[in-house]
């Protein structure tokens, strides 16, 4: 076994309903980032009619998907690559990228995922942490590092890096990850335009988020050509299953709907905050996301709401200083829940 195996922690995921002595239905699952919302029609439609392919490979080309993530973004396909996840897609970045000892920055708190990825490459990480999550170009330009990971919105923050900021830390970098997965629950909206002036620049994007296909993992970049075939070489070249495929493109051809949820989500996630703020030992932090940070004053939090069938995220692992928890934006009444958990 590899040395570096042996320091790698085992990604935590937090709590899930199986976890609990309650039936799935009765948990307000608020842990994990995901859309609380039913599928649209067409998607439903796109995974029963996929249940006769599952005994077969999708083409590995994926040019079905591309077709339509070019549509819906505007890049073309040769600038596209995808992926089971975003995750997968940070793994095949890392292996196109990273040489053994390759300066690689992850400005904390961040997804730790990127870590992880970059440790198996042997990478030395710098993990700068900035006051008030905001980061300064100028350090990463110290480091000059092959590679920078972002993550904008911030998971588990919340907030967003600005227009100018990646420009300097595209400049001050070999690679440039901008990690995009909750982009569209935040009004400044995607800097991927930006690869019309820089060429070393990747952006993810998710189907897990905004189009509510977290169990069909699927994700891609958006990237220079040269980069997005280097990352199509390396990816597995089935992951993407066929119902996956084809939820994705219905869901990108449902966007009416899901716009109309992402409203209603961006509209309880304010609604959330506001409530959050009236009790006094919470500090919640604004958010451009589907989640928002909470910063804690009393302890064992995560397992008082356990009790009452409510996960949440204990953010306290991911390079927070003191007690926060993340909280994922539900429906209505999931929210409400939460809500009088936290006044008892």
């Amino acid at each position: 076994m590899r040395e570096v195996v042996r320091f790698i922690n085992p990604y935590d995921p937090g709590k899930f309903p199986e976890d609990l002595p309650f039936d799935y239905d009765e948990v307000v699952q608020l842990g994990s980032n995901e859309n609380p919302y039913a599928p649209s029609d067409e998607v439903r439609r796109a995974y029963l009619n996929s249940f006769s392919l599952i005994n077969r490979y999708p083409s590995a080309t994926y040019r079905k998907l591309k077709e339509a993530i070019s549509e819906y973004t505007g890049f073309p396909e040769y600038s596209i690559a995808v992926g089971c996840g975003a995750s997968e897609l940070i793994e095949a970045i890392c292996n196109v990228v990273v040489e053994e000892l390759d300066r690689v920055v992850i400005p904390m708190p961040s997804y730790t995922m990127y870590a992880i990825y970059s440790m198996l490459r042997s990478a030395s990480i710098n993990f700068p942490v900035f006051e008030g999550h905001k980061i300064d170009p100028q350090v990463i330009a110290e480091v000059r590092p092959k590679l920078t990971f972002i993550c904008s919105p911030n998971n588990p923050t919340g907030n967003t890096v600005e227009r100018g900021v990646i420009e300097e830390i595209a400049s001050a970098s070999e690679y440039l990850v901008v990690d995009e997965a909750y982009v569209e629950f935040s009004e400044k909206g995607s800097c991927a335009d930006l690869l019309e002036e820089f060429d070393n620049i990747i952006f993810l994007r998710s189907f897990s988020k905004f189009f509510g296909l977290a169990g069909m993992r699927v994700g891609y970049a958006l990237c220079h050509p040269e980069i997005a075939e280097a990352i199509e070489k390396v990816r597995l070249p089935f992951a993407v299953s066929y119902p996956a495929m084809n939820t994705a493109v219905a869901a990108i051809r449902s966007r009416k709907y899901y716009r109309a949820i992402r409203d209603r989500i961006v509209a309880e996630r304010e609604r959330l905050l506001s409530e959050l703020a009236k009790i006094d030992w919470l500090k919640p932090y604004p958010s451009e996301a589907n989640f928002i940070l909470v910063k804690v004053e009393r302890e064992g939090l995560c397992d008082r709401l356990l009790e009452r069938g409510i996960i949440v995220r204990d953010a306290s692992v991911m390079g927070l200083e003191g007690e926060h928890v993340r909280i994922t934006v539900g429906t209505r009444e999931q929210n409400d829940r939460l809500i009088e958990a936290l006044r008892d």
